[in-house]
């Protein structure tokens, strides 16, 4: 084998590694991003959670810190909300992203 060919070789094999390092490195940065707003997902639940929790056996007009109780509705609209990025979480979860849980 020449001289030429095995240069010509090794400049396509340092090409491909290349490729391969950006390619991973964006992947790297894509899965970061995800992990990154999953987590902020995560803590507004627990949150959101924690609110509801508090709010649980206070007598009407009488919340934390705010000086009212939200509306029943309201309230039933944010916890609705809190279920569906739960469940947002689990198709994350279920798609690949299990080490945030």
């Amino acid at each position: 084998m020449s001289l030429a060919v095995r240069e010509g070789e090794l400049r396509r094999a340092r090409e491909d590694h290349d490729i391969a390092r950006t390619e991973k490195e964006a992947m790297e940065r894509e899965r970061n991003t995800s992990v990154h707003v999953a987590t902020e997902r995560v803590l507004e639940v627990w949150g959101l959670r924690e609110h509801l929790t508090q709010m649980e056996g206070q007598p009407a007009g009488e919340a934390e810190g705010r000086g009212r109780v939200l509306e029943g509705d309201a309230l039933w609209v944010e916890l609705e909300a809190a279920r569906r990025r739960e469940d947002w979480l689990a198709n994350e979860a279920a798609s690949g992203h299990a080490e945030i849980l």
